[in-house]
């Protein structure tokens, strides 16, 4: 017998907004292989791109497909391959004023999104509902996932059910028997309305194969020491005969802290993409190094390729490419000793950097400041202020690897300002950086962000 889980608070609020299915919640923005919209009615079309999605209607992806949504409040859903998933409610009307909602039924498969507006003032008014447990948002990027006790399972032999990692942000599970909160770079877990949740020791392997939405894909992705610099794409052919050809940025090495750490931009036609990275390789034709600063007490370098032609890794740049480096990053054995000593910090920025939009418009970096617990290699929090045209803000965490590694850790914020008309549209990216001198005395970090088609990249030097 399936067990029902009610949260009254929230399901109340719901049942008085008087949500009328049919009601407008998002759009396709594209669709690839065997994807389906199924109304409540129960009739079916396929989905491609432009496809309205109403509330009550239900997701149906075949194994190897996948969809990208967009919905109303700003926010970015993929439905992940061999997946169902119900917009069961959504109501926004451009304020956060309590009665903006939001409620998907997730009854098989998964799902990774980038919250908008619902949730972000109003946490309580984002769930996820699976058949044995429910999930709720502290935070902005997160990936659900629910595989029934029966039928086909994740193909990595996970373990039939609910599960909710965080990328940025917090989560939260609960069941009748309790709940638990999800913090960055962990994986809560419950197999039954009846147990309670609790947060895995690793990452399933499945999430290792979940598609992030177009505008949250690192720069580079992780490879092994040995792999060569190669530039990766996944070209796949959306229902409607589109081809869509999804840049994943080049594969490097994982990054062991002899960087040079660049931020640039990639222009994709009108529209443009702020990247970071650890290691990639830069050749500058006819260009010129610009806004070059040092500190020859850390061995510390800055500065920006502007002019001619610049390729990273083979992706010739928009823009100016932000370059920070040091001949005295702190070595793993330094980093032990801080950790043994529980030290924590933050990082200030105080003006030595650079930052630009992928047009080559100079801007400022008003704010920078992270946060480090030595004794969890964490980055507790990336906080990030810069004007460039618009206002951009924008944070994120992870551990130390990840931030130094060649992943980067994920940022999520907004522009207010980039585009005119739009508001303060989402955005999204990734930081990358590494720790100077014997004590950690010192950080430098690159940074790269895109809202809406608008893209900035930066350099910057921050002392504890």
């Amino acid at each position: 017998m399936r067990k029902t889980i009610v949260l009254v608070g929230f399901l109340a609020g719901a049942a008085g907004m008087g949500y009328a299915l049919g009601q407008s919640a998002g759009v396709v923005q594209f669709a690839a292989g065997d994807v389906k919209v199924v109304a409540a009615s129960g009739s079916e079309r396929v989905a491609r791109k432009g496809v309205p999605v109403s509330v009550g209607d239900t997701l149906l992806t075949a194994p190897g497909a996948l969809a990208q949504l967009k919905m109303g409040d700003g926010a970015i859903v993929v439905v992940q391959p061999a997946s169902r998933l119900t917009v069961a409610e959504f109501h926004y009307d451009g304020k956060e004023d309590g009665t903006e909602k939001v409620h998907y039924k997730l009854d098989r498969g998964g799902f990774r999104a980038i919250t908008g507006a619902i949730g972000h003032t109003h946490k309580q008014n984002y769930l996820i509902e699976t058949p044995i447990a429910h999930m709720g948002v502290r935070g902005t990027d997160h990936e659900s996932y629910y595989f029934p006790a029966t039928g086909p399972a994740s193909g990595d032999g996970a373990k039939p059910g609910a599960y909710n990692k965080v990328n940025t942000g917090r989560t939260y599970i609960r069941t009748d028997a309790g709940v638990v909160e999800v913090n960055p770079n962990q994986v809560g877990f419950v197999a039954s309305a009846g147990d309670v949740p609790v947060i895995l020791p690793s990452v399933p392997g499945f999430f290792n194969h979940s598609i992030a939405p177009l505008s949250a894909r690192p720069a580079v992705s992780p490879a092994p020491a040995a792999a060569q610099f190669v530039k990766v794409e996944q070209t796949v052919q959306s229902t409607d005969g589109e081809k869509l050809v999804r840049p994943r940025g080049p594969k490097m090495e994982s990054g062991d802290g002899k960087g040079p750490l660049v931020g640039f931009s990639i222009a994709k036609g009108a529209a443009g993409f702020g990247r970071s990275g650890n290691g990639l390789e830069i050749e500058a034709e006819k260009s010129v190094f610009t806004s070059a600063g040092e500190d020859k007490a850390f061995g510390v370098k800055w500065g920006s390729w502007a002019g001619g032609k610049v390729q990273v890794d083979g992706q010739v740049a928009s823009g100016p490419v932000q370059v920070i480096d040091s001949s005295m990053k702190t070595t793993s054995a330094q980093l032990a000793g801080l950790s043994s000593s529980g030290v924590k910090g933050t990082y200030t920025y105080a003006g030595n950097g650079v930052v630009a939009n992928y047009l080559g418009t100079s801007g400022t970096i008003q704010k920078l400041d992270v946060g480090v617990d030595f004794s969890k290699q964490m980055i507790t929090s990336y906080d990030l202020q810069a004007k460039v045209i618009g206002d951009w803000k924008a944070s994120g965490s992870g551990s130390f690897a990840q931030f130094t590694g060649g992943s980067g850790i994920a940022l999520s914020g907004s522009c207010t300002g980039c585009t005119p008309g739009a508001g303060s549209p989402t955005a999204s990216g990734t930081a990358h950086g590494a720790f100077v001198g014997p004590q950690a005395e010192k950080m430098i970090s690159t940074f790269g962000l895109t809202s809406s088609g608008q893209a900035i990249s930066g350099a910057a030097y921050l002392s504890r």
